[in-house]
């Protein structure tokens, strides 16, 4: 065996070994087409006795969660999108979640934590990047979300507003994070634009919200510096998600990735994929192109088990699941 295909292999075994977890998986079914529904979902994360965290842009995925830990044994975490789906910027959004994520038996149960990101599709920063909700290339296909949009709920654009453009927050946003916290979920900024995020995190830690994930900061409606990652973690509850769907979709470069964690460190960095694209890779192959293609670029001097943490521990930790 060479010696490149030894560390590939090792590496794949300290990733099993340690136990990945991915803060962002897309789930179906959806407006557009996704690669797995729930059960098939449960059926490859339970053969790598993986977390992953369903996404989905139009429903709350934790009845989904609930339903797989319970019948199908598989360590699958919901969460909510405040689209205007489900009601935009609204506590019982939250309230809705809460709700699904509970296990359906008399027994009393601390069920684990779920997400809560901040609108993506209907965020005014996405809008004003992309023109429309839907990103056709999501789909796998040119077409793919336009014709789906043209007769859903997706019409008008309308967005949902977390700032004004003078930055003074919705009178719901208080709400919101208010019970983001009493519930201890996690929070997410999805496709909010960095002003807004600069603006959020403060509120959302003071509010008592136990962690905030920086969803994905090269994405376009978002571009989040360095400068201001850095300056946003400083607060060791909040955590910079990079994403691999945002290097094989959006073409960012993975050296943007590396150059950022050099710049945060790591002990607060997770690498998720974004994935359930039906043309992206199926899991968990999609998490191994990632680790190893961040290995290629890995600093010197900064050893494997660093490299591991960010898909196991630091994001384990960021959900406050238990080691």
């Amino acid at each position: 065996m060479t010696e490149p295909s030894r560390r590939s292999r090792n590496l794949a075994e300290r990733l099993r070994t340690a136990g990945v977890v991915d803060t962002h998986f897309h789930i179906g079914p959806e407006v557009l087409p996704r690669r797995y529904d729930v059960i098939e979902l449960a059926e490859r994360a339970r053969s790598w006795n993986a977390t992953l965290v369903m996404k989905n842009h139009t429903y709350p995925t934790t009845p989904l969660a609930a339903l797989a830990r319970r019948h199908e044994h598989a360590n699958l975490l919901g969460g909510t999108v405040l689209n205007r789906y489900v009601g935009g910027l609204s506590p019982d959004a939250v309230a809705s979640a809460v709700s699904g994520n509970r296990s359906n038996v008399r027994e009393a149960q601390e069920e684990p934590t779920f997400v809560v990101w901040m609108p993506t599709v209907h965020a005014q920063a996405h809008l004003d990047t992309l023109g429309h909700a839907f990103d056709s290339r999501w789909g796998g296909c040119p077409c793919c979300g336009d014709e789906e949009q043209e007769g859903s709920a997706a019409a008008p654009e309308t967005a949902v507003t977390i700032f004004d453009r003078a930055l003074n927050p919705a009178p719901s946003l208080m709400p919101v994070l208010e019970a983001v916290a009493k519930v201890g979920a996690v929070l997410a900024t999805g496709h909010l634009g960095a002003r807004e995020i600069m603006r959020l995190t403060p509120m959302a830690l003071e509010a008592g919200v136990p962690a905030v994930l920086l969803t994905h900061p090269h994405y376009p409606s978002v571009e989040l510096s360095d400068e201001q990652l850095v300056a946003l973690t400083r607060d060791r509850r909040v955590f910079v998600e990079h994403c691999f769907a945002i290097h094989t979709i959006e073409q960012v470069p993975l050296k943007r990735f590396v150059d950022s964690i050099q710049a945060t460190g790591t002990e607060q960095v997770i690498l998720s994929t974004d994935f359930g694209q039906v043309h992206s890779d199926p899991f968990p192959e999609c998490t191994l192109r990632f680790a190893r293609s961040i290995e290629a670029l890995w600093p010197e001097g900064w050893d494997e088990g660093r490299l591991v943490s960010l898909f196991s521990e630091n994001p384990r930790r960021a959900l406050g699941l238990s080691s």
